[in-house]
């Protein structure tokens, strides 16, 4: 989706200059991935309009294959505004109703798409868009089986795409098709509606072999062969911008997950990336570059873009 949100921490009515990006969680966590080196394809519609444009442009300069993103002449990109609350948390308003992404079909997906892929990695927000886009996560979901991958699904639960009974009824039955669940804790008590570690449980129960919770300021935890891991929050030297953090936390853990990392070192990477996205304005702004160091592994731990 192409994204407008004011410069200044106002509200969309008092704002005299907006910004103009792209995001959405795919977008994010695929950018987040490419920029730590892994081999990144992005599967999506947008418009034959300037904000396709755009997403194609932007993508393409941060290095994910656009070569499966499809354009669709007779639908517009989808388009949403943001805005700051005096609370720091952030109101949106989606205009996607109709949009080039929600038009996507079971039979538009190309298995040529998946050849070569560890890791297919698919989130919630998608089926909320309409039967069709439901239909063709389900189908992603059966093609990544077919090429060995494993599938990776971010629930991200948005109460202004659809009822939250639907929600945890569809989110619920695609988390049993999947081998990795990186939830928020929104997304924990919808889907579940208990606390942290009994969400790992209820999830973890239902089949993936690996279950987060993202916990944002508080770090996150995860649940493997009945072992629970905890990565402690990192620190922050100023907060300007929470929005791309959850895709930033995403992007750290499959990569490290790529890498053959073990479960703490997946958390901990994924809590640093979250973190950083935080201190720039912007979805991903603040995603670090591999050639970036960190005090103990560094950031380029994968030479060259193997990893896919």
């Amino acid at each position: 989706m192409a994204v407008l949100y004011p410069a200044q921490p106002i509200g969309l009515d008092r704002a005299a200059k907006v910004l103009l990006d792209i995001a959405g969680t795919e977008a994010n966590t695929a950018i987040g991935l490419s920029r730590l080196g892994v081999r990144t394809r992005f599967i999506s519609r947008v418009g034959d309009d300037p904000f396709g444009r755009r997403i194609r442009a932007t993508l393409d300069r941060e290095g994910v294959d656009i070569g499966f993103l499809e354009t669709d002449s007779s639908a517009p990109t989808g388009i949403f505004f943001r805005e700051p609350l005096a609370d720091g948390a952030r109101r949106v308003y989606y205009y996607r109703s109709g949009s080039a992404a929600s038009r996507m079909t079971p039979e538009g997906l190309n298995p040529e798409a998946f050849r070569g892929a560890r890791i297919v990695h698919l989130s919630g927000i998608t089926p909320a868009l309409s039967v069709t886009a439901a239909a063709t996560v389900r189908r992603a979901i059966e093609i990544a089986r077919q090429v060995n991958a494993r599938v990776s699904f971010d629930p991200n639960y948005r109460a202004p795409l659809w009822d939250r009974g639907t929600a945890a009824a569809i989110l619920t039955d695609l988390v049993r098709q999947v081998d990795i669940v990186l939830m928020s804790e929104e997304d924990a008590t919808v889907l579940f509606g208990g606390g942290d570690t009994f969400a790992l449980a209820r999830a973890a129960e239902l089949g993936p072999a690996t279950v987060v919770v993202k916990q944002a300021e508080r770090g996150a935890i995860a649940l493997c062969a009945d072992k629970l891991y905890h990565s402690a929050p990192r620190r922050v030297k100023q907060v300007v911008d929470t929005v791309g953090a959850g895709d930033g936390f995403n992007a750290g853990f499959l990569a490290a997950t790529l890498r053959g990392l073990d479960i703490q070192e997946c958390l901990d990477l994924g809590a640093e990336i979250g973190a950083k996205a935080v201190g720039r304005l912007g979805d991903y702004a603040g995603y670090p570059r591999k050639r970036e160091k960190r005090k103990g592994a560094a950031l380029s731990g994968a030479k060259g873009k193997r990893e896919k």
